[in-house]
């Protein structure tokens, strides 16, 4: 159980440094934003004077132009000016490496995103395909077997099938998308018949196996009756008598 709490704890502690990290490097741009070079106080911000200590100019602007200036800034506003607030030393030793840490993170995820995005449309459009084979297969099992529960028709070997079918047609798809120029005109249909072709290859296999098994059913011996022990009690006290199982 301690150890338990001290890795939750620990989980805990990273998360919140994560996002304590992404969230000061989102607030500022640079060091200098965050510490000034002089090292004179940071000016808190407020209805006349901006963050950098310069005075707002709104000579040129209406009234209802810069309250909506400072209502979309607001809570990233009120945020920096908090951190600025805090003493010179506490930014200097503490939120300058959690804003070093923030801007790697945020590098690595905006260096990474044109990579990953291309990966998760595919991984995301795998699992609407595998839901949608799974779907139409309990309702095709349902259809035939009523009787079954769901836990019986979702057996191993129609999951694995399934699976199998769902990464044939996302192969299908980006092979195809690569070589042929012409494929988006007929990517439904294609889609659409190796669809059937998977639900098939999955539904057909699963009838057959349950078919059997209710023939076999149906014709193997019933095992001989057992005895029945019935028991009597009278004035004489008590004993047993056993009686053939007569069935029919």
């Amino acid at each position: 159980m301690k150890k338990s709490a001290k890795q939750a704890a620990a989980t805990t502690a990273v998360a919140l440094l994560t996002a304590a990290s992404v969230m000061t490097g989102s607030l500022f741009d640079t060091p200098a934003a965050l510490v000034p070079d002089d090292g004179s106080p940071a000016i808190v911000y407020n209805m006349t004077t901006g963050l950098d200590g310069a005075d707002d100019d709104d000579a040129g602007v209406t009234e209802d132009e810069s309250e909506e200036t400072r209502r979309r800034g607001g809570i990233r506003a009120i945020l920096r000016a908090r951190i600025l607030q805090l003493p010179l030393l506490v930014r200097l030793l503490v939120i300058l490496p959690i804003w070093a840490l923030g801007t790697v993170l945020l590098a690595a995820a905006g260096a990474a995103w044109p990579l990953l995005s291309p990966v998760l449309g595919k991984a995301a459009g795998f699992a609407l395909m595998l839901a949608l084979l799974i779907g139409s297969f309990v309702l095709a099992a349902k259809a035939v077997f009523p009787d079954l529960p769901i836990k019986k028709l979702l057996s191993r070997r129609s999951l694995v099938a399934l699976l199998l079918g769902a990464a044939g047609l996302s192969v299908v798809d980006a092979v195809l998308g690569a070589a042929w120029a012409d494929y988006e005109q007929a990517k439904n249909i294609v889609l659409s018949v190796g669809f059937l072709i998977a639900l098939s290859c999955a539904a057909v296999p699963f009838a057959l196996r349950e078919q059997k098994r209710r023939l076999t059913a149906r014709t193997e011996p019933e095992p001989p009756a057992k005895p029945e022990t019935l028991v009597f009690t009278d004035a004489g006290g008590t004993f047993t008598v056993r009686v053939p199982n007569i069935r029919g």
